[in-house]
């Protein structure tokens, strides 16, 4: 029998990413993989540090896990992902329970940590990340659909709030030929759509190619036949330009949704947050980017509680939102990450305060949200068949009906809702067209139409 290994995934699609590079990895050279931490020998925990709550979440998985483990002394557990790149000095001392620590670019060397946990020895593989961009394992997706693509690493916006240049590095593009080659393998593997992923993906290319490169990326992305969608994530607001905007525009394989996070809107804080863009540039820009794309989806992100947003900061806000009728909008209570500027500022707002704050805003969006969901009753649209409905998740559909759990260009996946749809007998990575014929909180409800929909 094989050494049986858990992988436990945390965080954001990045880390989805590197937890399928060690899976593959994995999985070439002997190990198995396994869903049930009763059987396994080693347990790999992906852990994430972005802000306070992924920290808790991170360590309350590592001590959970090695009750666990200690109740069962042949079990290892090796620590991999932001949390361990960030604090691998302190968790080695703290955390003597981890038998071994994995940098974010020593993917490669998983077998090698794995087999000397095995043998009972202790082992911190941390470096220092390159100032270049560095190719991962080849890695197999983990659905049958879809599937995310990196295109760049680290970032260089240094946003006063933020603590991620301090984990990931410096902003690092992925040379292009390396991202085209690994788009072609995952088309041929069945997958239909592609989500391009980076800290900052409208800044792809200005390091090494110097100028931003994501329109001729895009245009060449299109150009792979058997891929039919690809879906912009993580964009700045500082960094689109007109050829991008165009190339989004006429490009049709490239899903007109973006996902936009503007983080605030008053001119004070954007300024303090040095996100490089004020509220006249942003207008601009949502104006721009609905002028020139049709049926555009904007899905956006705000912060709220930071040092300084005062009443009517956070007023502000409230009102652009609803001004602006975003389709899909999440929102971050402010967290306080050591090393950043906003650390060094005395004056923060209670948890009780940012928590009202959230909910204020969300209970905005949601009102919002289920509008717009109205409206796109009776619309019909393409979907991509993702999996079959679990009645457990979706608890208002019905025993007796069978559903499937789909998405259309207007959705991304994990993050927004999805369209379940009446039918029986169709396959995963199917596309097939549905009228709307209800909805369920954030969810849409639909209807097969036909199953071979012309192409769009």
């Amino acid at each position: 029998m094989g050494i049986k290994i858990n992988i436990v995934k945390l965080g954001c699609p990045k880390n989805d990413l590197d937890a399928e590079a060690l899976s593959s990895r994995l999985l070439v050279s002997g190990y198995e993989l396994t869903e049930d931490k009763e059987r396994a020998d080693i347990f790999i925990v992906n852990t994430c540090a972005f802000i306070e709550e992924a920290k808790k979440e991170s360590i309350e998985t590592i001590l959970k896990l090695s009750r666990l483990k200690n109740g069962r002394n042949n079990k290892k557990m090796i620590v991999t992902g932001c949390l361990a790149q960030r604090y691998n000095t302190q968790l080695w001392e703290s955390m003597t329970e981890v038998d071994g620590f994995l940098g974010l670019n020593e993917l490669d060397n998983i077998t090698k940590i794995c087999s000397e946990v095995e043998k009972g020895n202790r082992l911190c593989l941390i470096s220092p990340l390159p100032g270049e961009y560095e190719e991962a394992p080849e890695r197999t997706p983990q659905t049958l659909s879809y599937a995310y693509l990196r295109i760049a690493d680290g970032c260089d916006n240094f946003c006063f709030y933020c603590s991620i240049p301090y984990i990931r590095g410096r902003f690092r593009s992925r040379k292009m030929d390396k991202i085209l080659t690994e788009a072609e393998s995952l088309a041929e593997k069945g997958i239909k759509e592609i989500d391009l992923i980076a800290q900052d993906i409208t800044l792809y290319g200005q390091d090494i190619y110097g100028e931003k490169k994501l329109p001729e990326l895009l245009s060449a992305l299109s150009q792979i036949e058997k891929l039919e969608w690809i879906r912009l994530l993580y964009t700045h607001p500082a960094h689109y330009t007109e050829k991008l905007i165009q190339e989004i525009a006429i490009n049709k394989k490239v899903c007109k949704y973006l996902d936009l996070p503007l983080q605030h809107i008053s001119d004070k804080l954007l300024f303090l947050m040095n996100r490089k863009i004020d509220k006249k540039g942003i207008r601009g820009l949502l104006q721009s980017l609905r002028n020139n794309i049709p049926d555009l989806v904007l899905r956006t992100t705000f912060i709220v509680g930071l040092p300084g947003e005062g009443e009517e900061e956070f007023r502000e806000l409230l009102d652009f939102v609803e001004e602006q009728r975003f389709d899909r909008l999440g929102v971050f209570s402010y967290s306080r990450e050591e090393g950043t500027e906003a650390y060094k500022y005395k004056e923060h707002l209670t948890s009780k305060e940012k928590v009202r704050r959230v909910d204020r805003l969300m209970s905005l969006q949601q009102k919002i949200a289920f509008e717009k969901n109205e409206k796109r009753v009776g619309e019909k649209t393409k979907v991509l068949i993702e999996s079959q409905a679990d009645k457990r998740e979706f608890g208002h559909i019905t025993k007796k009906e069978k559903y499937y759990v789909a998405r259309s260009t207007k959705e991304a996946p994990e993050i927004d809702g999805v369209i379940l749809v009446k039918g029986k007998n169709l396959k995963i990575g199917e596309f097939v067209e549905v009228r709307i014929t209800g909805w369920e909180g954030y969810d849409l409800v639909g209807e097969l139409v036909r199953r071979t929909p012309l192409l769009s």
